[in-house]
């Protein structure tokens, strides 16, 4: 045998023991796990709602767990800057996202993003969502959505309604909105929830896309109210608020979800360990109450239908992008 061949050939059983090895040591880490406290990362400041969930989580897995759920808030840039914090974070099961659907909008707007949605994380599970919603202000003519559409085509494109930013599911409501009525709205977006709201209760917008879970406090005090309902159900707190798809028209469900996601390369038995705790988190009474306090429900998807969720909204929110013209830098 030539010598020139065999330094290569030397080379492969250390490569594949070394690999042996990692995935062994691994093995045993993961059932260690945890032996110190865990770290839940936001892409939202405190107080937001998927702050708000990710501490109601929090609570519930520190008791499952036995060790302390610290939650960080690096907020910015509609959550990447966090999102790629976790994707480039040791998948060794001690730093996770709590993270929300904005997760799989957001590569459709973004044109370089640091990270792949999909690929780059291990979903644990999703644990609850909230209805996307078009309101109107109180004082507002409106009553039904057939009444704002009615005024929509009679002023093509002067119809303004209000979002919390470019990109969101607000945005992404409102897109979804006039191509399945076929009318023409100008969108107005906001720094956040509340700076639209003022302009919305001060009459200056007409229309506001909000999910029910940011617009909860001002319904419940009778300043706004609500036209339709995007997602397959109605809203339990809004129970004679039909859907879009009652109202006849087709719509992807562009309300929020809340999901737990580790890196990517996180060994399998302990994505399995945490969806399980997880699904337990979902199941308990207490938890569900204090979500619906939050205008959201608990809606539980393990691992592999979280990352199928995952898969199948990537292309959706990718399509009603390229076909609004939605970009961001």
């Amino acid at each position: 045998m030539s010598n020139k061949h065999s330094p290569g050939l030397g080379r492969r059983p250390l490569l594949g023991l070394s690999a042996v090895l990692v995935a062994a040591a691994r093995s045993a880490r993961a059932q260690n796990w945890p032996d110190r406290p865990v770290r839940m990362v936001v892409g939202f400041p405190p107080g937001g709602p998927t702050d708000l969930v990710a501490r109601l989580v929090a609570t519930e897995l520190e008791a499952a767990w036995g060790r302390p759920v610290v939650i960080e808030n690096r907020a910015g840039a509609n959550a990447t800057l966090a999102t790629d914090m976790v994707a480039k974070a040791a998948p060794d099961g001690y730093t996770l996202l709590c993270a929300a659907n904005n997760h799989v909008m957001n590569p459709a707007i973004y044109t370089n993003l640091p990270y792949h949605a999909a690929d780059s994380f291990a979903p644990v599970g999703m644990i609850a969502t909230s209805p996307n919603v078009l309101w109107t202000g109180a004082s507002q003519p409106f009553n039904t959505l057939a009444d704002a559409v009615a005024a929509a085509k009679a002023r093509p494109g002067e119809l303004g309604f209000a979002t919390t930013g470019n990109g969101g599911n607000g945005h992404f409501g409102g897109e979804t909105l006039q191509r399945a009525t076929g009318i023409t709205l100008m969108h107005i977006p906001y720094r956040g929830t509340a700076p639209a709201m003022q302009d919305v209760l001060a009459g200056r917008v007409p229309l506001f896309m909000q999910t029910l879970v940011g617009a909860i406090g001002a319904y419940r005090g009778g300043q706004i109210k609500p036209l339709v309902v995007f997602g397959p159900d109605r809203a339990p707190d809004l129970p004679n608020v039909p859907t879009m798809a009652e109202l006849g028209f087709e719509a992807p469900d562009s309300g929020v979800w809340y999901g737990l996601l580790a890196p990517a390369g996180t060994p399998a038995a302990l994505i399995q360990r945490m969806g399980r705790d997880l699904e337990m988190v979902s199941k308990n009474t207490a938890f569900q109450e204090k979500l619906r306090t939050q205008a959201s429900v608990t809606t539980f998807l393990g691992p592999a239908d979280f990352a199928a969720r995952i898969r199948t909204d990537l292309p959706r929110w990718a399509a009603v992008a390229q076909a609004a013209g939605m970009r961001l830098e």
